[in-house]
């Protein structure tokens, strides 16, 4: 797959998730607090692939 399709669906899911969560934990919240988990979890994700990758070598 192509880098930049990959960043894109990890794009979508993870601000589709991060609206999911905040909306369950904190109904109080705003939007732009669920596109910011979101946006947390998408760093997170390749976060874990560098580490992964930096670990195989």
């Amino acid at each position: 797959m192509n880098s930049l399709l990959i960043f894109i669906v990890r794009l979508i899911l993870g601000l589709v998730f991060g609206i999911l969560l905040i909306r369950l934990f904190r109904p109080e919240w705003g939007i732009f607090h669920g596109v910011g988990a979101g946006l947390v979890l998408v760093a997170l994700a390749y976060a874990m692939v560098f580490f992964r990758k930096k670990k195989q070598e």
